[in-house]
């Protein structure tokens, strides 16, 4: 009787299940005991967001929200295509946080200590 009872249960939970919170937490580089980068993005219903910048060396997280469609080029087979939408940059020092709508199934981010450059992520150069 008890696995018909939990098949039950089961099945209810399942039935009412159609999304699952993404989490994304970031933590790069630790020096001497200092996390140099400590993010987290949380997405608790499809399409809404909430970026933390916990903790930055740099006293800052920069984020750059965004779509992106990368292909092989036809021409050069070591090399790719990409076609990406900018949707929001933005920085929060650390300890702010901030909630984007809106935000396409299909979304990406990047954060980093300095200003990234998607789609691949890189910082932009410091000059």
């Amino acid at each position: 009787m008890r696995p018909l009872s939990c098949l039950a249960v089961l099945s209810l939970l399942l039935s009412g299940c159609t999304f699952s919170p993404n989490v994304s937490i970031t933590t790069t580089s630790t020096i001497d005991g200092v996390d140099l980068l400590d993010s987290a993005i949380r997405e608790s219903t499809p399409g809404v967001a909430q970026f933390a910048c916990n903790e930055s060396a740099s006293g800052h997280c920069y984020y750059s929200v965004f779509t992106s469609d990368c292909r092989d080029d036809a021409k050069d087979a070591r090399a790719s295509i990409c076609t990406t939408h900018r949707i929001a940059d933005f920085s929060l020092a650390r300890g702010e946080s901030k909630s984007l709508s809106g935000l396409p199934a299909s979304y990406k981010h990047c954060v980093a200590r300095t200003t990234p450059i998607p789609p691949y992520c890189a910082s932009a150069p410091q000059g």
